[in-house]
């Protein structure tokens, strides 16, 4: 069974060693967007920055395939912080595998569907690019999307 998980404890060192074997897209690091980055595996220093920003985020959630695969992380993971008054979760780190656009989609709608609710406080997502796009998606027709293109921030709620 897939699905996401908090990095925590003794998964961060699997998720580390997973990152150094297996290409991803680095789609936002270190809340940059980087959409035009090819897919690639990170070096030691890359991949030791990314875990982390995972292990100090707010919302650190990976993909987990669960304990029967013999793939243990999925084709998408993101890292969010609170804003300061913890209505918003900002996109620190997003990786995806192909299809890219798709794995992207699919990572935001996790994230949103997981954070956007009474449970967690969290009323919106914020992403440092352009996701005006996801607007005709019949996937995120219930989602709110708004897009500052002088700050290039997309906001989900």
């Amino acid at each position: 069974m897939i699905g996401p998980i908090f990095l925590r404890g003794e998964l961060i060192e699997r998720f580390r060693e997973h990152l150094l074997n297996v290409p991803y897209y680095l789609v936002i690091h270190q809340g940059i967007s980087c959409v035009d980055n090819e897919m690639k595996k990170v070096c030691t220093d890359e991949v030791d920055e990314i875990i982390n920003q995972f292990v100090h985020a707010r919302f650190p959630i990976v993909c987990s395939a669960g304990s029967k695969s013999s793939i243990p992380f999925w084709d998408y993971h993101l890292a969010l912080q609170y804003d300061e008054e913890k209505r918003t979760a900002t996109i620190c780190e997003l990786l995806v595998r192909e299809p890219n656009q798709d794995h992207c989609r699919k990572a935001l709608l996790m994230a949103y569907y997981l954070l956007v609710n009474p449970k967690t406080g969290v009323e919106r997502i914020q992403a440092p690019m352009n996701l005006s796009n996801l607007a005709d998606c019949k996937e995120f027709e219930d989602i709110f999307i708004e897009f500052i293109p002088h700050q290039n921030i997309t906001y989900l709620s």
